[in-house]
């Protein structure tokens, strides 16, 4: 075990000794987490804590944005396993060498931006590097240059509000897939000025009476409370939050008037970092010693539970990163607009976006180690997203119980640039546990009593997948796994298991190599003698209703490099496709 880690491992993480394992919360002091549910993590957690930001020792970048001279552009780094927040988990399939750098640069519409990369460990990039760039569908230009740096020209589009996209290449066990670099393209954001404008520059700068103002403009490096490790309770009279170009801010932001009709802005270049939290602590709820620990990084409330009732309402959010989440990025937001966004979060739970009723999202990256656009309400609407998926989760998540509607949601432009699934080995239909079920580029976990897509069929559309995914499709209808959504033993809600239920979608244009294992498309079979709340099942139980899925113009990469269009003829040899139940209805 390196020294400077400390392992935590068995099936009562949420209630060992840390003062007799040394480890530390915040400033310093021992804490015991008996106040908090009961995880099972098996994690190594570092003993001293990385400190972002970090300047990035893979990569250096500078640009050119219309002309002028090379301006050096400042890039970051975030190691897998190096904080609290993202401890490094034995399954995950990463090391403690798993990082991923990023870098914004300023760009205006119908701009020519030129991007030269340096590589800053090992030997310069060569040609057997086979240096390109990703969404390879996009076709940006990369060149060698022959002195082992690399350019990359990018011409913006004259609608131009922002664009991610990442460096990869190849190179025995190093490489773009292990040492991430990500570029963010940012349309110009004017900082807010006026005697409405208080700046905050330093912690002590929130404190105080803040009534006067309507705007925070965050300026450098800010560590909420001084640590880092709690979140700033927005009051209710600030509409507008921006961070600054080189604004770095620790801790979570939690909305006071959340829900209460206002609309809240958050924009800026700048970075919310939230590495400073615990994972073992991310269920601790509003009850508990540690409230701020169970908040999502944009939050609403203290309940860190799949079915929390808080949403993050009117919300306009455009241009901010958020990196190294102990929990899901952002609350469930409804009547809200996303730009420009990007989040990078490293173990299961770390999610990406919660997207509620009457939301829209563009050009926005997601890194997740959970599901990534997790589209649960009715309209959401989803363009140009770049999509990088950690060891666990779904691409696009459809739903975890019977609340997601799906009427009139659109997917349109969706690059999914890396799946690191190496699970599920088997899918399965007689599983009554998540067992990896969620992993797949579109993904169901809803449950009997779903009506999902009954008035306006959703349509995912414009699709491309760079490499092999593990898993396509999980398309399913099972059982609440009580254990995972209560996180203490309980299901928060009785389910009905002979509804039935009805799942109807639309899949157009999807570009995707074949899949490695089998995809699952239809409902769970309880196994004999299964029971669940008062539910018994001695004889077992295929669950019912109706599925119907149409899929046209899928077209697969097969191994031999050529393409082939899914049809009914080949959907089992080339699509993979399983189903399992009646009336499951696919239409190709």
């Amino acid at each position: 075990m390196p020294l400077r880690f400390a392992v935590i491992a068995g099936q009562a993480i949420g209630v060992f000794l840390a003062a007799a394992l040394g480890l530390l919360i915040g400033a310093g002091a021992p804490v015991a987490l008996a106040q908090c549910p009961v995880t099972s993590d098996a994690a190594t957690y570092p003993t001293t804590p990385l400190n972002y930001p970090m300047t990035s020792n893979r990569y250096a970048v500078q640009y050119k944005a219309g002309g002028g001279h090379w301006t050096n552009a400042q890039v970051y780094i975030s190691y897998y396993g190096g904080t609290n927040a993202s401890p490094l988990l034995s399954f995950s399939g990463y090391s403690l060498e798993t990082s991923m750098s990023f870098v914004s640069i300023p760009a205006a519409p119908k701009t020519k931006v030129k991007l030269r990369v340096t590589k800053l460990f090992g030997t310069p990039f060569n040609a057997s590097d086979q240096v390109s760039v990703r969404p390879g569908v996009k076709e940006i230009a990369v060149d060698n240059q022959g002195d082992g740096t690399l350019q990359i020209i990018r011409k913006t589009s004259s609608d131009f509000a922002g664009e991610q996209f990442v460096l990869w290449w190849n190179r025995g066990a190093e490489g773009g897939g292990i040492e991430g670099l990500a570029f963010f393209l940012n349309p110009p954001y004017e900082r807010p000025t006026g005697s409405n404008v208080k700046t905050i520059g330093s912690p002590t700068d929130l404190n105080g009476d803040l009534s006067h103002f309507d705007t925070l403009d965050f300026e450098g490096t800010v560590a909420i409370g001084s640590t880092g490790t709690q979140a700033f309770t927005v009051p209710g009279n600030i509409n507008n939050i921006f961070l600054g170009p080189g604004a770095w801010v620790q801790g979570k932001l939690r909305f006071e008037a959340a829900g209460a009709g206002q609309t809240m802005k958050i924009y800026g270049p700048g970075v919310l970092d939230v590495s400073r939290f615990r994972y073992d602590l991310r269920v601790c709820d509003a009850a508990s010693k540690f409230p701020d620990e169970g908040l999502q990084a944009l939050g609403a409330g203290g309940t860190p539970s799949l079915v929390d009732p808080s949403t993050l309402d009117r919300f306009i959010i455009d241009g901010i990163v958020i990196t190294d989440h102990n929990h899901a990025a952002t609350q469930l937001m409804v009547n809200s607009t996303i730009n420009n966004m990007k989040t990078i979060g490293w173990n299961g739970v770390n999610g990406g976006l919660r997207l509620g009723n009457n939301t829209t999202v563009a050009n926005t990256f997601v890194r997740s180690g959970d599901d990534s656009l997790m589209m649960w309400g009715s309209p959401v609407k989803i363009t140009n997203a770049t999509v990088w998926q950690n060891y666990n989760g779904g691409v696009v998540n459809l739903g975890w119980f019977d609340n997601s509607k799906g009427d009139n949601c659109v997917v349109d432009g969706l690059y999914v640039v890396k799946t690191d699934w190496h699970s599920p080995a088997d899918p399965s239909f007689t599983i009554t546990t998540l067992g990896n079920q969620n992993n797949a580029v579109i993904d169901s976990l809803m449950v009997p009593g779903t009506r999902f897509g009954s008035s306006q069929r959703p349509v995912l559309r414009n699709i491309y997948v760079e490499d092999p995914p593990q898993v396509l499709f999980s398309l399913k209808i099972l059982p609440p796994d009580c254990d995972l959504i209560g996180l203490a033993g309980t299901c928060p809600k009785s389910v009905d298991l002979t509804l039935p239920s009805l799942l109807n979608l639309d899949v157009e244009n999807l570009f995707t190599p074949e899949s490695v294992v089998a995809n699952s498309i239809g409902f769970q079979t309880l196994p004999p003698g299964y029971s669940q709340n008062g539910q018994s099942f001695p004889s077992g139980y295929t669950l019912t209703g109706s599925m119907n899925i149409s899929l046209t113009n899928v077209m697969i990469r097969l191994a031999d490099g050529t393409t082939a269009p899914l049809t009914s003829a080949n959907a089992a040899a080339v699509g993979k496709i399983v189903t399992n139940g009646d009336h499951v209805n696919i239409t190709y």
